[in-house]
């Protein structure tokens, strides 16, 4: 059992102390005047009530062997009984009540025996000795078992409380990585889109050799701010993963470091850049003005995102159709769709609609399609929209 307050070697000093008191107290008063003149039992007792004092020592490491040890020892040396009682309080305090009892009445036992095998002839055992015995006996025990149940108590508080600390610390350091996660997959989306416009821009201001110099300057100056936006949400993802001890927009999660994500109510800017790139995109609006809740919003607003950004990338100059319907009260749908081209360029996949899925999964939703179906490339989702929320109707 732990200790509290004093060091195990004080609390082995003071019970060889004790033991060694009880020696003193039965054997001092039938000291010989010189030591040749002692009785055989005299030494005995002595070397007993010693031997039984130092057993102690290995109580804390074998309380149950030390004990009946010095049991043994007090059926013939009278001087080991406070030997014998520190060894029945030690324990109660080490071992389960059930063997500390049986141990204590196997005490209790051969206590009658020492008064057939005592080497002092002048005492013999009494039925109010006995009473004496068994009264103190009972008494250490119930001490004993009481501090092991303190002890067992405070143990188990201490554990509770670190279990509940590690839990608290994994459960801050989930959301710190989820919250990670969720940003990384932000700046992401916005890069990638980003990426795409300054891509189709340059591709489109190749193309346009019959251009004003007016109208080369404003598509270079698109492409020369989609560029520095790119260039900002790399930075901000690679301050993100590079240090996630730390806080604010070099390292780690500083939520308000961020711009407010976009919803729905933001999907014509959205559409308008993909337009200006060289990209025909129409809207079919079936919500009849009704208000998706902030979530929802974003999710589908990342979605058609990444779509446009697939269909600019591997579809260039194609039509792109974006339909929203659904209804409170049951989900709402996103359906993304834009013709194949003639001729499908090689190149390596990406994760767009891997992140599409892992964005639906999140808010609860399903995907409905994202592949080739009849010579276009659907993306059809669906997510819960519940019967009341915050305004924020697309437009």
């Amino acid at each position: 059992m732990p200790t509290t307050g004093l060091t195990p070697r004080l609390y082995d000093a003071g019970a060889l102390a004790l033991a060694l008191l009880g020696v003193y107290l039965v054997l001092w008063p039938e000291r010989p005047v010189l030591p040749e003149e002692a009785p055989a039992w005299w030494w005995i007792d002595l070397v007993g009530g010693v031997v039984a004092a130092l057993v102690l020592l290995a109580r804390r490491r074998a309380p149950v062997a030390s004990a009946l040890v010095v049991y043994g020892l007090t059926v013939l040396c009278t001087s080991a009984w406070l030997a014998g009682a520190v060894a029945t309080f030690s324990l109660a305090v080490r071992r389960p009540w059930p063997t500390a009892a049986a141990l204590g009445a196997f005490s209790l036992v051969i206590g009658p025996v020492q008064g057939l095998f005592r080497l002092q002839t002048e005492e013999s055992t009494s039925w109010g000795n006995l009473a004496w015995v068994v009264a103190i006996t009972v008494a250490l025990l119930a001490t004993g078992a009481a501090i092991r149940a303190r002890h067992e108590l405070l143990d188990s508080l201490i554990e509770r409380a670190e279990r509940a600390e590690t839990e608290a610390a994994l459960r801050a350091e989930a959301a710190r990585s989820a919250e990670r996660t969720r940003i990384v997959r932000e700046m992401h989306d916005v890069l990638a889109h980003r990426l795409s416009m300054v891509s189709l821009h340059a591709g489109a201001l190749a193309h346009r050799r019959s251009a004003s110099p007016d109208e080369v300057r404003e598509a270079l100056e698109v492409v020369r701010a989609g560029a520095r936006d790119a260039l900002v949400d790399l930075r901000t993802i690679l301050g993100v993963l590079r240090d996630p001890d730390a806080d604010g927009p070099e390292g780690g999660v500083d939520s308000a470091a961020h711009p407010p994500q976009p919803t729905l109510a933001d999907l014509g800017r959205l559409l308008d850049g993909v337009r200006s790139a060289g990209t025909p995109v129409t809207l079919r609006d079936e919500l009849a003005g009704a208000a998706l809740p902030d979530e929802a919003g974003r999710t589908l607003y990342r979605i058609t995102q990444e779509a446009l950004t697939n269909a600019a990338r591997h579809a260039p100059g194609q039509p792109v159709e974006v339909v929203l319907r659904g209804a409170p009260g049951a989900d709402a749908e996103l359906e993304v769709t834009n013709p194949l081209p003639a001729v499908v360029t090689a190149g390596a996949p990406g994760n767009g609609l891997l992140g599409i899925a892992e964005r639906v999964d999140l808010a609860g939703g399903r995907v409905l399609a994202r592949g080739p179906e009849n010579h276009h490339f659907r993306v059809a989702v669906r997510v819960p929209w519940p019967a009341a929320g915050p305004r924020g109707a697309p437009r």
